[in-house]
């Protein structure tokens, strides 16, 4: 199925966001099959928006399970009604801050930068988009911070995320769409690796992108 075709169950507004900010059908498919390669398994959406990830993973994949966090309500909303709508039974959807939670009971752990609009005014989704760096750095402490405790054994997928986010725990499996999208799985305890977020890349990257959006 093509996106455009995919993207006609969500309303035009939603249908607007998705080539920047939606997870496309093609690379769900493939993190989906990564995740879902021997065995039933649970699956964090950290970000999930629209449920788009999710979803098509949950297609794929019926013995699995798509479990999506997000912060803005009106996403959560939307994706649980078309849960509802389309029967989507191993699939859920929550208002959850991640700062919040851990990451605990789950087998594979999607991530497509969901901060990165915290410190580039380019990516906001809406209003509720507020460049803070303070704010850019405390959420990817905690995702660096969690995914170190996970069990050995846990995958990862990032997806135009930058690799200080992820602890040397570890391992990069694979790299898709010129490195972009990339596959870890963690083969180390965390007392076996560096515990802490390499603070001169990320205020590499922060510059960066606040250059660039002055």
């Amino acid at each position: 199925m093509s996106d455009e075709d995919f993207d006609a169950i969500y309303p035009f507004e939603i249908r607007e966001l998705s080539e920047r900010h939606w997870t496309s059908v093609f690379v769900s498919k493939i993190a989906s099959d990564f995740f879902c390669n021997q065995k039933s398994v649970k699956v964090l959406d950290i970000g999930s928006g629209a449920g788009k990830f999710c979803f098509v993973g949950a297609a794929l994949h019926p013995a699995s399970e798509f479990h999506g966090i997000d912060i803005r309500e009106n996403f959560i909303e939307i994706s649980n009604q078309l849960k509802e709508k389309h029967q989507v039974s191993n699939t859920s959807f929550r208002l959850q801050d991640v700062l919040q939670m851990n990451f605990n009971g789950y087998d594979g752990i999607y991530f497509f930068n969901s901060f990165q609009e915290k410190i580039d005014p380019t990516s906001a989704i809406d209003a509720r988009s507020e460049v803070s760096i303070e704010q850019y750095i405390l959420y990817t402490n905690h995702l660096f911070n969690e995914l170190n405790k996970v069990p050995v054994g846990t995958k990862l997928v990032t997806y135009f995320a930058e690799e200080f986010c992820v602890p040397d725990s570890f391992r990069l499996i694979s790299t898709h769409f010129k490195g972009e999208l990339k596959f870890y799985l963690k083969d180390m305890e965390s007392h076996e690796s560096n515990t802490k977020l390499n603070k001169e890349e990320i205020n590499e990257h922060i510059d960066k992108h606040t250059f660039l959006s002055e």
